[in-house]
């Protein structure tokens, strides 16, 4: 059976990579919302938050009922200085990462899907509840960035 969860999980990073292949190299430091990452910051935060995405899925199949710090994404930003991040490089990190994810939840049965981690703050997820919330995440910085850049295109010409 074709899992369309990890299906949707392996496409994030090749979108994120056509994204950065027609972003205006000059336009990564603005921000796409005013209280918003900038948008060289959200390159990073998807390769960052992918460390973090497995971490918290091992957790849960390995220890279930284990709780995971919550990171707030503009104080994680701060911390590992996402400004100074080259976003191409920051693709690939992204791509790298969320392929050692796939290789860590195809190993998985459909049992361990249902063990679940506490995140600090925001709930009990189950595996597979939280690769939802992952994909969730991965649509809403894809939806910024090609808000900006469609928004880039529309003042051209």
């Amino acid at each position: 059976m074709r899992d369309y969860r990890l299906q949707a999980l392996a496409a994030a990073p090749k979108i994120v990579e056509r994204l950065l292949r027609v972003f205006p190299r000059d336009r990564y430091d603005e921000r796409p919302h005013q209280e918003s990452l900038t948008c060289r910051e959200i390159f990073a935060l998807l390769a960052d938050s992918e460390e973090i995405v497995l971490e918290r899925i091992r957790t849960a199949n390995r220890q279930p009922g284990s709780t995971c710090n919550w990171y707030e994404p503009t104080e994680r930003a701060k911390d590992r200085h996402y400004c100074e991040k080259e976003p191409f490089h920051e693709a690939e990190v992204y791509e790298s990462r969320r392929q050692m994810t796939l290789d860590y939840l195809e190993q998985l049965s459909e049992e361990d899907y249902k063990k679940s981690v506490i995140l600090e703050g925001h709930g009990t997820w189950s595996i597979g509840e939280y690769i939802v919330m992952v994909m969730a995440h991965d649509t809403e910085r894809i939806a910024e960035l090609s808000e900006f850049l469609a928004n880039e295109v529309a003042t051209i010409g």
